[in-house]
């Protein structure tokens, strides 16, 4: 590995014309498929990315994430992420965001990871694998709201999906900001059509795949930070596993 990289690392993304929605702004998972993609150009970077840990057999999969942001960018806007991993816990590594506008700080974010060993799907202590030397000293951007996302029993809105080839990435599993979108599939539209989701947070708990069918399933549950919330939970059909659960924070649009 390298000793010699930057520990946080700094992107530009600008808002292409196809992810806003129709008001104008981003959805909350454009904002997560950019932390997706700087976590994996800074792994390259200090040299623990896809390939690097593919040659010992195992590969990153993001167990959690949480994502907070004061307001959704538009079309033709630019938005700055900067990253960097902030320490190991037990099989879990993290790595921190902020989120930028041209002006300002808009947003904040924290990701848990685990490594997988490719043959048995376990995961690997990530001080195996990985040297602290890459733990900068920098302050936490922000931690998990709980120790777990409250489960969902019985959600008052489902939606039934069917996960595509296309919604698999380079691990030959569905994505994981893909889970995010199913489990808005659930949340009617008049709801949305009111309401902006402004922050997620996600556990996700098994692995699936293209062909695998689903039930997204959501409710509304108790208000946080000044915003409504909705608990939601993704199930595979063909033996019941809970997929992911997840919760979203919503303002008025």
């Amino acid at each position: 590995m390298t000793t010699n990289q930057k520990l946080t690392f700094d992107h530009k993304y600008n808002v292409r014309s196809y992810e806003p929605r129709i008001d104008g702004r981003v959805s909350i998972t454009s904002i997560c498929n950019h932390l997706q993609d700087i976590a994996s150009r800074h792994a390259d970077a200090l040299g623990f990315g896809f390939h690097d840990l593919e040659k010992s057999g195992h590969l990153w999969v993001l167990s959690r994430l949480h994502v907070m942001v004061d307001r959704l960018p538009g079309f033709g806007e630019t938005v700055r992420v900067q990253t960097w991993p902030s320490g190991n816990e037990r099989l879990i590594a993290n790595r921190d965001y902020l989120i930028h506008d041209a002006d300002t700080l808009i947003g904040r974010a924290t990701t848990g990871w685990v490594t997988l060993n490719i043959e048995t799907r376990r995961p690997a202590k990530p001080d195996t694998l990985l040297d602290g030397r890459f733990i900068p000293d920098i302050e936490r951007s922000m931690v998990f709201p709980s120790k777990a996302i409250t489960r969902l029993k019985d959600g008052e809105h489902t939606a039934s999906l069917t996960a595509r080839r296309s919604d698999q990435d380079i691990n030959n599993h569905v994505n994981s900001v893909r889970y995010a979108e199913f489990c808005f599939e659930a949340v009617p539209a008049t709801w949305t059509d009111e309401n902006r989701c402004m922050g997620l947070d996600i556990q996700f708990r098994t692995e699936s795949y293209a062909g695998d069918t689903y039930i997204s399933s959501c409710s509304v549950s108790d208000p946080d930070q000044g915003m409504d919330t909705i608990l939601h939970s993704l199930k595979r059909t063909s033996d019941d596993k809970e997929i992911v659960r997840m919760r979203s924070w919503w303002k008025k649009a």
